[in-house]
């Protein structure tokens, strides 16, 4: 989804309207039988796990089992991969537009889509840019329209979809287009920090407010004030915490561990989460109080596979930042459509990153590593037990994680002069060792 292509197209004006049949979902038969759930969004999964929109306890069922796209002409339904298929009367069926009532069976349960024959007109934008994010498809345009109305309010936003959808990438572009785009943006993973350490890391601390505070420190409340303060994971921030978190949105002022002082701040919250945060208060790990404190604007993002008319122009964009005057082949890009994409737009740029290094002349290379490249592994080399494209995402990133980091010691720390011993462009060296590091590169 990100990218940083360096102008924004228009669609054109007839279609600014995304209309789409709105469908009626009936569990028959099986434990959760007598549920009926009105489905008037663009994408919508159905299954036992926290990312299903319609969540069913039947054990037959996969996590996201099935996923439901509206469209103008009815129904699309796609079953991934589930465990025990998705079935219309005797047939398992992987994919197929629904144009009529029909049952479907997954696994113990029987399951009514019922088209209605009203249909709802979604907001698109003209834009196939919001930010650095890019999407041409309807799914998208609709995420954009959403978000660039937030984006001029001060409404919290928060952020859902499964991990490499670009959240941040989003974020960013709330912040580049409100009224605060002059202020700072400060991000900060919630389940990256033991819970005292986040508290300090949020709201700061005074000298000698516990051991190892050797000087006082601002919290990122204070470093994001007249700016936004996005919250990545939000749903992985500790039970206790988040009475405090609330404290300080409803309060709008911090107290600094240590310190008998408070402190006004002005902060935009965007949050993001890859569950849905109304899963985690049914199940108490978080907080009734504050999922409504935030909840002021949830926009769930589409996952890439269910928008593939999206993978190519991202590609071509994530080409362009590394190599300017790089293209892809018909051949390569038909490659890109036909995969599933697990991993979303940050599992395509890291294929892109690899193409941009070694071309096509590698083919499936890009997308799976050879196991003689491999390197050696502490007694979890055996990845048999995941789905193929999982195992194949976990080996190659084996393989970076321990190839760039020695090319790097062979060049005594010199990025540059890595670079030419690995062969590869100095922007994509950059770019890796970013990637396997976690945060920016100097370059050098």
């Amino acid at each position: 989804m990100e990218s940083n292509a360096p102008e924004t197209k228009i669609i054109s004006i007839e279609d600014e309207v995304y209309r789409v049949r709105i469908a009626v979902l009936t569990v028959r038969e099986g434990p959760d039988a007598g549920i009926a759930v009105r489905v008037e969004v663009p994408n919508f999964i159905v299954g036992t796990g926290p990312l299903a929109d319609l969540r069913l306890t039947d054990p037959t069922v996969s996590r996201e089992h099935v996923r439901l796209t509206l469209s103008p002409e009815g129904v699309h339904v796609r079953d991934d991969g589930s465990r025990n298929g998705t079935f219309i009367g005797g047939t398992r069926v992987h994919d197929v537009v629904l144009t009529a009532t029909t049952t479907l069976t997954l696994g113990a349960t029987t399951l009514t889509v019922q088209l209605d024959t009203e249909t709802t007109d979604l907001p698109v934008s003209p834009d196939v840019q919001f930010g650095d994010a890019i999407g041409v498809s309807k799914a998208m345009r609709h995420l954009f329209a959403l978000l660039e109305r937030a984006a001029k309010s001060e409404v919290t936003v928060v952020l859902e979809g499964e991990s490499g959808v670009g959240k941040e990438v989003l974020a960013r572009a709330i912040h580049a287009t409100s009224p605060r785009a002059r202020g700072p943006f400060v991000a900060v993973n919630c389940g990256a920090f033991a819970p005292n350490l986040m508290e300090s890391e949020l709201f700061g601390h005074e000298r000698g407010a516990f051991t190892g505070a050797h000087a006082s420190r601002r919290g990122l409340f204070e470093e994001a004030n007249s700016g936004t303060l996005f919250l990545d994971e939000i749903g992985e921030l500790a039970l206790d915490l988040q009475p405090k978190l609330l404290r300080v949105l409803e309060e709008r002022v911090v107290r600094p561990l240590g310190s008998r002082v408070v402190k006004p701040v002005d902060v935009r919250i965007v949050a993001a989460t890859n569950r849905h945060l109304a899963d985690a208060v049914e199940n108490g790990t978080f907080r009734r109080d504050l999922f409504y404190r935030l909840a002021v604007a949830i926009v769930t993002i589409p996952p890439l596979r269910d928008r593939p008319e999206d993978v190519v122009p991202l590609a071509r964009a994530f080409l362009q930042r590394i190599d300017p005057d790089g293209e892809l082949s018909p051949d390569f890009e038909a490659m890109l459509r036909a995969y599933s994409w697990p991993g979303n737009a940050r599992e395509l740029r890291n294929v892109i990153d690899r193409y941009a290094v070694f071309g096509e002349s590698e083919g499936e290379a890009l997308f799976l590593p050879q196991r003689a490249t491999m390197p050696p592994d502490t007694g979890e080399s055996d990845l048999s037990h995941l789905p193929f494209h999982e195992a194949r995402r976990i080996a190659m990133d084996r393989f970076e994680r321990a190839y760039f980091p020695k090319v790097l010691d062979r060049a005594d720390g010199v990025v540059s002069r890595a670079a030419q011993l690995a062969g590869v462009a100095r922007p994509s060296f950059y770019r890796m060792l970013e990637r396997i590091r976690g945060g920016r590169v100097t370059q050098v």
